[in-house]
């Protein structure tokens, strides 16, 4: 006796596709927040920012005077300045007509979110790779040693971030009169440096009895004066100073430990452009193009896309170190 079952009407059957889309890995992007902002402009014949700074004090500029005798040496004022260029940045998407009329989800809404995402995390890659130069970086300073071949030959675990060198840094940058960020200074590390930090009883105690709603923020708190902060785009090194281990960031390994980079600033240390149109990477400009032309003759697609004009540019290498280190974490 025939029996109609699932074989029998296999072709009958689809496969049912959710509209849930699943949640997808969005990194944590701090650098650009606690920079030192200037203007740009629109319409004012440039696309180079400069910041200046005045001459600092100088107690050898203060003189003795002579009863009735006229002062004749006088104080002269001075401005150094620190410029970058900007560049244009773009991207763009092309979606056809057919896949307007039959797509199951909405591919120019989430190809938009994603550019926007990748728009953002190319100018925090910019601001990273500016702040670890190797040589027109921040002020460096190197965990268990004071030289990056000397980091690189070290073990995990002797080359770890340590709360000392915490301590250290944020010691450095008060001896140099750096500004503070509001209350303190900014330390900016990543997950595989936080690990390390959370396991040192000296930064433990040291903010043991700091603010605790800090923590709701990702923050561990208050450390000898320095916000620890977390991030999820570490610039990470391999066998070159100031190169970007490409390995990594294609989720390689390396048995003798990649290198982080972990930025102790003060305010001023660096600096990024504050637009007055809309190319800034926090909130790009999107072009959307649906109208046929010469080119597409018929509207068989569209095209959407943004623009930026960004820079990022060490301003005072002495209000700022990154500080390198390896990291006990292995996956």
């Amino acid at each position: 006796m025939a029996v109609t079952d699932l074989s029998t009407l296999t072709d009958t059957y689809q496969t049912y596709f959710s509209k849930q889309l699943l949640d997808h890995a969005i990194n944590t992007l701090v650098l650009d927040q606690f920079a030192l902002k200037a203007d740009l402009p629109a319409k004012k014949g440039s696309k180079t920012i400069r910041w200046f700074r005045p001459g600092a004090a100088d107690a050898s500029q203060v003189q003795s005077l002579t009863e009735g005798v006229a002062i004749s040496t006088f104080r002269s004022v001075s401005y150094a300045y620190v410029e970058a260029i900007m560049v244009q940045y773009g991207e763009a998407a092309k979606i056809t007509d057919v896949v307007t009329m039959t797509e199951l989800f909405d591919a120019l809404k989430q190809a938009i979110e994603t550019m926007g995402e990748d728009c953002a995390l190319h100018a925090d890659n910019i601001v990273g790779a500016v702040l670890s130069h190797a040589s027109t970086g921040l002020t460096k300073r190197y965990s268990g040693s004071t030289t990056f071949a000397g980091l690189q030959a070290l073990s995990l675990a002797n080359g770890k971030i340590t709360g000392a060198d915490i301590l250290d840094s944020v010691t450095a940058l008060r001896v140099n009169k750096t500004p503070k960020l509001g209350a303190g200074y900014v330390a900016m590390y990543c997950p595989q440096v936080q690990r390390d930090l959370l396991r040192d009883a000296d930064l433990l105690d040291a903010a043991k009895y700091q603010d605790k709603s800090l923590i709701a923020k990702g923050e561990v708190g208050m450390a000898w004066g320095a916000r620890l902060v977390e991030h999820t785009n570490p610039f990470t090194e391999d066998e070159t100073e100031g190169t970007l281990a490409t390995s990594f960031s294609s989720g390689g390994t390396n048995t003798t430990g990649f290198i982080y980079s972990t930025h102790i600033v003060g305010k001023g240390a660096y600096g990024t452009p504050k637009l007055a149109g809309t190319q800034s990477p926090s909130k790009p400009s999107i072009i959307i193009n649906n109208k046929p032309d010469k080119s597409d003759p018929l509207n068989q697609f569209m095209t959407a896309g943004w623009k930026s004009f960004w820079a990022a540019k060490v301003l005072n290498a002495n209000f700022g170190i990154t500080l390198r280190s390896k990291s006990t974490w292995v996956g």
